[in-house]
């Protein structure tokens, strides 16, 4: 069972404020046990592979420096605040938090980003462009959430952070230990530390359009035959010499949609398990699953996700694509679940199960312990 749930009406939540309105959810988890305490934080963002940075104001003037941060860094006066992503591939406790969240795809999921700030401590009032839920951990934090915002709505200019020059709030929360507040792509929020005090912020990642296009694409030229030539047979007789006609343009289209509506999901999953970050390297030698004993577990951090045909399963990591029989479904659940999964087990289920784990091994999708 999941160590933490999230007091959610969820078929509630998904009709009606999911990529729509902001909600806060006072208690949202109940008896919260904070993962880690912003010492331990401070410790990570001292790391050289570690992002994270601190933001502070001076006025009305904004600064962010990055790390790694050494013992003086926090040795400031003022008020500060240090923010570090992907908590959740460092600390099991923090990933913990990704199931209260299962109600949402796997592959959705980004990162958990997680701040510690002084009294008055702030990132600045600011919009995002992905679906973050901010879960209050010790002490206090005001927030404040404003109206929505696009690419036209003005910046401040005299800081290179992303801050909303004009920023009227619209609802105020003072969140508390185990507070949830859920904010849409486009909303305005702004959050001030009341003492001193830490968050944890899951957020969303969304695939742009111009990604997807792109990668749709780019997989039907590749499976568009070079015989394929624009057609036009039955057409009527040219009235004027070198005119394209409006039907001409209507033929042309009409082919082309339908040299793309191919009901095929790799282009799509190839997409959305894309990921910046840099993979680990799988080990040297490779084990061979078809005789290992032990267990996998998926990477932290690792982009994983299927789909499933009438009669096979499309296996998506980094991506990439593999081939996988339908069998092998649970063992996929299992992972994307961030399960442990008994190679012996999964072996039994099908004699593909050591191709697909060495796949993923070698994608650095999974790691093997004895």
């Amino acid at each position: 069972m999941p160590r933490y749930r999230l007091q959610l009406d969820v078929e509630r939540f998904l009709a009606e404020y999911w990529q729509r309105e902001h909600l806060f959810i006072p208690g949202g988890f109940a008896g919260f046990e904070v993962p880690a305490d912003g010492n331990e934080l401070a410790g990570l963002a001292m790391d050289a592979d570690i992002d994270g940075r601190i933001v502070s104001a001076d006025g009305d003037h904004w600064h962010q420096e990055r790390g790694p941060f050494t013992v003086e860094s926090y040795q400031r006066s003022g008020s500060w605040t240090l923010l570090v992503q992907s908590v959740d591939q460092h600390w099991d406790e923090a990933a913990d938090l990704l199931n209260a969240v299962s109600f949402l795809p796997s592959w959705r999921l980004d990162d958990i980003m997680m701040s510690y700030a002084t009294d008055g401590g702030s990132a600045g009032p600011h919009y995002d462009n992905y679906d973050v839920f901010i879960i209050q951990g010790e002490g206090q934090r005001c927030w404040q959430v404003g109206p929505r915002c696009n690419s036209s709505s003005p910046l401040m200019d005299n800081t290179d952070l992303r801050l909303l020059a004009d920023f009227t709030p619209r609802h105020e929360y003072l969140m508390s230990a185990g507070d949830v507040l859920y904010v849409p792509p486009g909303v305005a929020h702004y959050g001030t530390s009341v003492g001193e005090s830490t968050s944890f912020s899951i957020g969303f990642r969304a695939p742009r359009h111009s990604d997807l296009l792109a990668r749709w694409a780019d997989n039907t030229l590749n499976s568009i035959e070079d015989e394929a030539l624009f057609h036009d047979a039955g057409r009527e007789p040219a009235q004027r010499s070198g005119e394209i006609t409006n039907k001409d343009l209507e033929r042309a289209r009409v082919q082309l949609i339908q040299a793309l509506d191919k009901k095929d999901a790799r282009w799509f999953g190839e997409v959305v398990t894309e990921t910046g970050t840099v993979r680990p390297e799988p080990l040297d030698p490779v084990p061979d699953f078809a005789i290992a004993r032990g267990w996998i577990t998926r990477t932290p951090g690792s982009r994983l996700a299927w789909h499933g045909l009438a009669d096979e399963l499309l296996v998506f990591t980094h991506g990439s694509v593999h081939d996988a029989p339908l069998a092998l479904q649970p063992l996929l659940e299992s992972l994307c679940s961030h399960q442990d999964v008994d190679i012996a087990v999964a072996r039994d289920a099908h004699d593909a199960a050591a191709g697909l784990l060495r796949w993923l091994y070698h994608e650095g999708a999974v790691l093997y312990y004895e």
